[in-house]
């Protein structure tokens, strides 16, 4: 696969390492700007970060990641005091630790209930847990065979919560479109907006239709990314959940541009979706749209 030619990835280097103990020879960390960790997984084709924000009395995290290795040891080398976990979304590659830190603070749906009440077998992450979707095989503490997601405990926010972590508010905006569970992060006095799947570099996802993922949609993703580029001031940065760790604020009117142009038809130059972009769509036709430092993957029977 073309992503296994491309490591380490140079971003990195834009970012201050922080060297650990508990990293399993898995998870990597850095050190953001406005007292935020970046914990990611870069040997796996999804290249997952996750967030520890931290706050004068608490700190919270920001999903928990795949799973492969134990978190919780790393999280607590980080920070020792209390920790509230919140899900971006439930999808597979940002729940599978959950169980090291319940009740997990989730957006209430259907599909999140019966994820946590029941867990995930490996047969619902599709591909995702192949060998070749490793950058050096198998990490030593996965059995893959046998791999899992745990169930685990919930509780609901809203669009609008506020989190109080002591001299720092997180506020909860619900984005739907990628999945209707979407939720982002906004730190107005840091300007950092922690955008979940809902943007990152890479391929955005519009087209899940199943008990998995969930039901994307690019009208409600059009309609999230129209409001945020609206509502979110210029000066605010992207902490997104894939790939690199930060974008510009440009990038969520690019986004409602390109779903626009998807809606009304005003497509071009749309590309094969690669095996690593596929799940369990089971034949259905999905296209990909590339953009500038991104794509966005629809399926065309979704549209109007």
């Amino acid at each position: 696969m073309t992503w296994l030619k491309e490591y380490p990835r140079e971003y990195y280097q834009k970012y201050e390492r922080v060297q650990v103990q508990s990293d399993y020879g898995w998870y990597q960390v850095y050190r953001l700007p406005g007292n935020v960790y970046a914990i990611c997984e870069p040997q796996h084709f999804q290249e997952v970060n996750f967030f520890l924000i931290i706050g004068e009395r608490r700190a919270l995290l920001l999903d928990t990641g795949e799973g492969f290795c134990p978190v919780r040891p790393l999280i607590e080398e980080l920070y020792s005091g209390e920790i509230i976990a919140c899900n971006s979304h439930f999808h597979f590659d940002h729940i599978a630790s959950n169980y090291e830190f319940q009740p997990i603070h989730v957006y209430e749906d259907d599909y999140v209930r019966q994820v946590a009440e029941n867990g995930l077998p490996k047969e619902a992450l599709g591909a995702q847990l192949d060998e070749e979707m490793f950058q050096f095989g198998y990490p030593k503490n996965l059995d893959a065979e046998h791999f899992y997601i745990k169930p685990y405990e919930t509780v609901p926010v809203a669009d609008g919560h506020v989190f109080d972590l002591g001299g720092r508010k997180i506020k909860v905006l619900h984005t739907p479109g990628h999945s209707n569970d979407c939720i982002m992060l906004y730190d107005e006095e840091n300007k950092i907006l922690f955008t979940g799947d809902t943007f990152y570099l890479g391929a955005l996802y519009a087209h899940f239709d199943c008990d998995e993922f969930g039901h994307g949609s690019v009208e409600q993703y059009c309609e999230t990314m129209k409001r945020l580029a609206a509502e979110i001031p210029e000066d605010v940065k992207l902490y997104c959940s894939h790939n690199d760790f930060i974008a510009d604020w440009h990038k969520l009117q690019e986004t409602a541009d390109a779903l626009q142009h998807i809606i009304c038809g005003e497509t071009a130059g749309e590309k094969e979706v690669s095996i690593g972009h596929t799940y369990l769509e089971g034949g259905k036709t999905i296209s990909e749209y590339p953009c500038d430092g991104f794509s966005i993957v629809y399926n065309t029977s979704h549209l109007k």
